[in-house]
């Protein structure tokens, strides 16, 4: 395992803490780190997950393969109807109860191009995007940008502008044009958290073992293709701005991809003058084609020399209407008073498999609890199969329709939550002359050979990434990344990013929780990529998928069983304000790095006494830590502290 860390200068404020933080002993802090404590063991029982109540990899294969052959499943489309059906009835015969709806009106963007590849190709007789410069038909044609509208049947004809982002034409000189993007490779160093944090491997709170790309750096396509994916496409919604801005007649953007990663590859992008979207907004028809790096040559030198083009895209908008499902696997208090709740969370809209497939994994997690009498589930599970994230512009959008939204009251009785999306996806590499052959990565599972399990936690407490070790190790899960965010340091002392979960609703309502977002895009935002991707046959790992399952399960009956005191926020706050207490907050600033040791460790031992409910144990520790904190650190940084200490000391009591 490469041990690498971003290097951060000894005069930087926000890290100068870092030496004294990462050296908590790992007695003391027991699973920050890779691999986790591997001599730690535990009984096998609940919540450790019991193999035979799990689902079989031939179920994971059948219920994944059901759902690629109706391919993409954007909210109210054909597919989308055929995969929640499925759903509907699955999670009725696993147990669930009290299903409960809410129907999401959009104006949904269409191009007919699913199941045919013959729609992208010009000399089909059926293409559906087409594009002819100087005369020539452009073979291949990639994809489109989702909600750019559309073109009469004969195309747009104009002349070309080559975008030069170091000589942008003047905003006159676009109007009218066909203007052409090619996408920027990545800056130099030294790179912005907001870089670090979306292309790069960041620091972490824990991981598993086995080979990694260094942290910091970019990785090449040559390893894994979803870093310089998300690099290319994330482009998109600003060459999108420029176009409507400056009324282009059409786009086309040239992505430095191989052709077979830019096949097919559809993003959310927003073609309104300010970029938002939501019911009824308004639609700038600035009609967009995505070229791979191949078929976009000769593109690029029409377009700098100024050529004529005729851009065709066959496209429309139809109000259709998605469908939120949430239903309730009850636990032995359910209908009470008493009843709490662990709230599960994903997406069923999408272009492909793995983007998203999260409702089966949902239902296996429901299959298995189903095995146990509802006497033995201590805390009722909530599945909510949301629909929102392709819609345009996300579920940022429509907050208007999110179920918890227009239900506050329903939040109360949920102690924790849990996203789910983007599983049993194999990892997609860039190889050969110019990096054109795409194909899956031929190294083990635990060594990259399927997408990363990154899993954001909510937040940094100690037992959930605790949890998630023991998940991870119980059943055999290969490949996964713990994060909480820039909250503190990783385990190396570096910035920690963030894992893009927005399945993870508890840090929308304020709850703690976890999210799993499987690594992307890779061959997992492509409208073609089901079962089979471009890269070949065979994108999903069935084993892997059921793995991932079981840990999710037993993540499941963990947080059917922790007690809410042990996972509330408060801890999680505490310990980020501690290990960032800078030396300049100590009055002996010269024992500054041994003291914040010393409040970590007791704020540790604290939180240890908590989950074995010595309850009075750890008010005697709090009170230690508070003395310490009286006088070690200067006056004016004392209250924040102090008032954290005693909002997690008047819970104990």
């Amino acid at each position: 395992m490469m041990k690498e860390s971003r290097k951060w200068t000894a005069s930087s404020p926000r890290r100068s803490f870092l030496k004294a933080a990462g050296s908590v002993t790992a007695a003391t802090m027991l699973t920050r780190g890779t691999g986790w404590a591997q001599s730690r063991t535990r009984a096998a029982t609940f919540p450790k997950v019991h193999p035979p109540f799990t689902i079989t990899p031939e179920q994971a294969w059948d219920w994944n393969l059901f759902k690629s052959r109706g391919g993409p499943t954007y909210a109210g489309s054909a597919g989308w109807k055929r995969f929640t059906d499925f759903l509907i009835s699955k999670i009725q015969e696993f147990g669930a109860v009290d299903l409960d709806f809410v129907e999401i009106p959009y104006d949904h963007y269409v191009v007919e191009d699913w199941p045919d590849r013959r729609t992208h190709l010009y000399d089909s007789g059926v293409a559906v995007e087409k594009l002819v410069t100087d005369g020539t038909p452009v073979p291949v044609v990639a994809s489109y940008g989702m909600t750019s509208g559309f073109t009469p049947p004969e195309g747009v004809t104009a002349p070309l502008l080559y975008y030069d982002p170091s000589r942008p034409p003047a905003a006159g000189d676009v109007a009218g044009k066909i203007l052409v993007f090619q996408t920027v490779p990545y800056p130099n160093p030294p790179y912005s958290d907001s870089f670090l944090d979306n292309y790069t491997l960041t620091d972490y709170e824990w991981r598993s073992l086995g080979k990694w790309p260094p942290l910091f750096t970019p990785p090449p396509a040559s390893v894994t293709s979803s870093y310089h994916c998300r690099w290319v496409w994330s482009q998109l919604n600003r060459f999108a701005a420029i176009g409507i801005n400056g009324r282009a007649a059409g786009i086309v953007v040239v992505y430095d991809l191989s052709p077979d990663a830019a096949f097919g590859l559809a993003q959310r992008s927003v073609y309104t003058p300010d970029g938002k979207a939501g019911l009824g907004a308004k639609y700038t028809n600035c009609p967009t084609l995505t070229l791979d790096r191949v078929n976009g040559a000769k593109v690029v030198a029409d377009a700098k020399a100024g050529k004529r083009a005729t851009l065709t895209l066959a496209a429309r908008f139809q109000r259709d209407t998605g469908k939120a499902i949430v239903a309730h696997l009850p636990g032995r208090n359910y209908g009470t008073p008493q009843d709490e709740q662990v709230l599960l969370a994903t997406h069923t809209d999408a272009m492909s498999l793995i983007e998203e497939n999260g409702g089966l994994g949902m239902l296996g997690i429901l299959s298995y609890f189903n095995h146990l009498p509802r006497s033995a589930r201590p805390r009722t599970l909530i599945f909510y199969f949301d629909c929102r994230h392709f819609m345009p512009g996300g579920e940022g959008s429509w907050p208007q329709f999110d179920y918890y939204t227009i239900h506050p009251e329903r939040l109360k009785p949920i102690v924790a939550t849990m996203g789910i999306e983007h599983m049993g996806g194999r990892q997609t590499i860039e190889v050969g002359p110019g990096g054109n052959r795409y194909v899956y990565s031929s190294e083990l599972p635990e060594n990259g050979g399927v997408i990363t399990s990154l899993i954001d936690v909510h937040n940094n407490n100690i037992w959930l990434v605790d949890a998630i070790a023991r998940a991870a190790m119980d059943n055999h899960w290969p490949r996964i990344d713990v994060k909480a965010g820039n909250v503190e340091p990783g385990v190396n002392g570096g910035f920690q990013g963030t894992v893009k979960s927005p399945m993870n609703k508890g840090r929308v309502y304020g709850i703690p929780g976890i999210g799993l977002a499987g690594d992307w895009p890779g061959g997992w935002t492509q409208t073609y990529a089901q079962v089979d991707t471009e890269a070949g046959a065979h994108g999903f790992d069935k084993n892997y998928f059921v793995q991932q399952v079981a840990g999710l399960s037993q993540l499941a009956g963990e947080l059917m069983l922790v007690k809410p005191l042990v996972i509330d926020l408060g801890w999680g706050a505490l310990k980020s304000a501690l290990v960032k207490l800078q030396d300049s907050a100590f009055v002996a600033q010269h024992e500054a790095a041994a003291r914040r040791k010393t409040l970590v460790n007791q704020y540790v031992a604290a939180f240890r006494c908590v989950e074995a409910s010595a309850l009075d144990q750890a008010t005697a520790a709090l009170n230690s830590l508070v003395a310490n904190i009286s006088a070690w650190v200067v006056n004016d940084q004392q209250g924040t502290l102090r008032e954290l200490v005693e909002s997690q000391r008047a819970k104990l009591a």
